[in-house]
């Protein structure tokens, strides 16, 4: 079988060897059937790559804000086609943040679904040097068509900006190249062992490696088929994948710790999963995943820059995020994991629109990932971020911006935010905040985060103390707040008391 060098090169090189066969279809069979197929899918890609020829050509950007489904994969691989790099705004996208990316990047065009338009209407002002509406894909049939551009990809092609959140609190656009995301689906399907038996059920956002790299291509190059669930629900879990014929999943430890919290039920042990990708997890949660429910959890370590530098195969040590692979260069140096490619077009380009966050993270060839790390016979075990970045949903999120977001609520003197421990195996966040005047309440805190953080950033715990510790420098000592944890009266939007805990 050929290599691919695209997204787009890889469907239809599957297309190609199977045409008929299922490539992908969401869960409850309610995709459009004629997308299934490869053949089908990229037959759609191709009209609507012709619709958009006319504005569109290689190397332009397009901001995309869409919904999961076989229609919007359908889309990114017309990108692809286009030669074009689409940058993927995921729900929940801070407003001023999808502005910086569309404007560093020169957004040529941008396509909204519906969906996300009536829960964000400032997604329509976007800058843009085309307008082409918010309509949804069956939509952009209608275009007329035009020719399409002679172009040749290669693996050092710019394809795809995705969102990360990094140490500096702010988020920020990793430019990948068509390499990163091949490069990263082979190294999943290296570690798994994917065959055309196989069904794979994602139900990570399409704007998120994990679901684009580590499910969506994989899928494509083994030869087996993905399942696209929108909506996770740990209650129907097993229940879905039984009824799908799902065979293998990709997780962080928050799921798996939902599935565990699940009173037995009658699908624990009737489905056909047998392995799952993805990290972190616990010694203890691997041996109760293969306990319960018959799943051999599978870590890595990955990041959006980087995709896998760390997976399990066969052989699994529980606890630890797999051996380094042979792409990559791993060391830890002064308690930091940093990884240094070993062939090119593997990693993110850039940050765009940010040179300084770019040689932040990329000094001398190497990549600082600000995780704390060591290497155990040979094994990555992985045992906490650097200092400040708290971890939640498996995503990373710098404590400055949270706390920037909560100063800029009236009555807040002074704030700091750390991660807590999580019952879902990562963080939750707390914030300290210290009231210039009586009467202010977590609840009201709660509400100004919501309206200005995205989702993944707004604070689980408040609580409102008259001091920070500092040291003689008059730096805040967030390390003594870690250690003292959670205060028993903080204020937990999960279960908010009957009265709320005001200011001393």
């Amino acid at each position: 079988m050929a290599t691919p060098r695209s997204l787009a090169e890889a469907v239809r090189i599957r297309a190609e060897a199977n045409p008929d066969g299922e490539l992908v279809r969401v869960a409850g069979g309610t995709s459009d059937a004629a997308m299934r197929t490869a053949a089908g899918l990229y037959e759609h890609a191709e009209i609507l790559a012709r619709g958009l020829a006319r504005w569109i050509g290689p190397g332009a950007a397009v901001t995309t804000a869409v919904e999961p489904g076989t229609a919007t994969i359908a889309l990114s691989t017309a990108l692809s086609i286009l030669g074009a790099v689409e940058v993927a705004l995921p729900a929940g996208t801070d407003r001023v943040d999808a502005h910086r990316l569309a404007t560093a990047t020169d957004s040529a065009a941008t396509l909204v679904a519906p969906a996300r338009l009536a829960a964000q209407p400032w997604l329509a002002d976007l800058p843009a040097r085309t307008r082409l509406g918010t309509a949804p894909t069956t939509a952009l049939e209608q275009l007329d068509p035009h020719p399409l551009p002679h172009h040749r990809p290669q693996l050092e092609t710019p394809a795809v900006v995705m969102l990360t959140s990094g140490t500096t609190g702010r988020t920020k656009g990793a430019l990948l190249p068509n390499g990163a995301g091949l490069g990263q689906a082979r190294r999943v399907q290296r570690a798994m062992a994917y065959t055309p038996e196989d069904a794979l059920l994602s139900f990570f956002p399409w704007q998120h490696v994990n679901a684009r790299h580590a499910a969506f291509l994989p899928a494509v190059i083994s030869g087996a088929r993905l399942v696209v669930w929108p909506r996770f629900s740990a209650s129907r879990f097993w229940q879905t994948a039984a009824a799908e014929g799902v065979t293998a999943f990709n997780f962080m430890g928050a799921v798996c710790a939902m599935l565990l919290r699940q009173p037995p039920g009658p699908h624990d042990r009737g489905h056909l999963v047998r392995r799952a990708y993805g990290g972190p997890a616990p010694a203890e949660m691997v041996h109760a995943m293969a306990e319960r429910y018959g799943v051999r959890l599978r870590q890595a370590y990955a990041c959006t820059e980087l995709g896998d530098v760390a997976t399990t195969g066969a052989e699994i040590r529980p606890g630890a995020a797999g051996r380094p692979v042979p792409e990559y260069d791993v060391e830890v140096r002064a308690g930091e994991l940093v990884v240094r490619p070993r062939v090119p077009a593997l990693t993110a380009i850039e940050y765009v629109g940010d040179p300084e966050a770019t040689a932040t993270a990329w000094r001398d060839g190497w990549f600082h990932t600000g995780d704390q790390a060591r290497l155990d016979d040979g094994w990555l075990v992985v045992e906490g971020r650097s200092a400040d970045v708290i971890r939640r949903r498996g995503i990373s999120i710098g404590a400055s911006r949270i706390e920037d977001a909560v100063a800029q609520f009236g009555g807040v003197a002074e704030v700091a935010a750390i991660g807590v421990e999580s019952e879902l195996t990562e963080d939750e966040v707390l914030v300290v905040v210290v009231p210039t005047t009586e009467g202010l309440t977590p609840a009201a805190i709660h509400a100004h985060c919501r309206d200005v953080l995205p989702r993944h950033a707004v604070p689980r715990f408040i609580s409102i103390e008259p001091t920070l510790p500092r040291n003689q420098s008059l730096k805040v000592l967030r390390r003594i707040l870690r250690e003292r944890g959670l205060p028993p009266d903080a204020w937990d939007a999960e279960r908010p008391a009957p009265h709320q805990q005001e200011s001393p």
